[in-house]
């Protein structure tokens, strides 16, 4: 079909709207995202410092850091912060946890960092599924299936470092022999699983998907449940018993 003078001289217009849209689409997303991603960076940043304020240990620093360098896979700006505000929690906790080596002999500093495990894991435990989930939801579903595999895998592994550096540190340097422990820890012994390997496609992008999903699959249920209607109906009609015809009748003689 030859093409009018009208849709000639609209059809150039509306394509240069609809890209003029796009590229604003565009420009609005990486703007959030950018937002997005500086207040994820700026509380990962803010997190260890508030510890390191507290406590006075800048093994609070270095426990953050673990956290976040212990976590495989690739960093996205919401990974950081939620890894370097839990570490933050751990290091701020493990400071005040490890206050009585002070008044401990050798024998004493070696065997409480030896059992430190039960208590580290517990702490980070709860400490890492408040800031990930924030809630305590399910909080007592982890302990069950991880608290105590976790200890045992510390025992033998970050337990015999933290009883050694208790024999040649100083109490203000255990938070971070702790970091470096807990860095082997995750890096080495459970991998570094995470949330690295959850979803990270960005919200904005991925709400509208979810969206257009949504509105796409319930437009096709509607019409599937339609057509079986219609199609049931259909059948149910040409099922029905058919009346019998009436036999024309006869005219009336003249």
């Amino acid at each position: 079909m030859a093409e009018t003078l009208e849709q000639r001289v609209n059809s150039p217009q509306e394509k240069k709207e609809e890209k003029k849209v796009s590229v604003l689409e565009s420009v609005i997303n990486e703007t959030f995202d950018a937002l997005k991603a500086s207040a994820n960076l700026s509380v990962a940043a803010a997190a260890p410092a508030l510890g390191y304020a507290v406590t006075g240990n800048a093994g609070v620093l270095a426990a953050s850091a673990s956290f976040v360098a212990g976590t495989r896979g690739r960093k996205s700006s919401k990974i950081i912060r939620n890894e370097s505000l839990s570490g933050a929690i751990f290091g701020t906790i493990a400071h005040y946890a490890t206050l009585p080596l002070r008044y401990l002999t050798n024998l004493g500093k070696a065997a409480y960092m030896e059992v430190f495990p039960f208590f580290g894991n517990a702490a980070y435990m709860v400490g890492d599924h408040l800031v990930k989930n924030r809630s305590p939801t399910g909080l007592s579903k982890e302990f069950k299936e991880n608290y105590w595999p976790n200890v045992k895998k510390s025992l033998y592994t970050t337990g015999p470092i933290m009883a050694a550096a208790s024999l040649l540190l100083p109490q203000q340097f255990m938070v971070a022999a702790i970091a470096v422990a807990n860095y082997v820890y995750r890096k080495f012994v459970i991998k570094g699983k995470g949330e690295e390997h959850t979803d990270k496609t960005p919200y904005l992008v991925a709400a509208p998907r979810v969206a257009a999903k949504f509105a796409r699959n319930s437009v096709k249920g509607l019409y599937d449940v339609a057509h079986a209607m219609g199609s049931s109906l259909g059948d149910l009609y040409r099922k029905a018993p058919k009346l019998p015809a009436k036999s024309p009748e006869p005219a009336p003689a003249r």
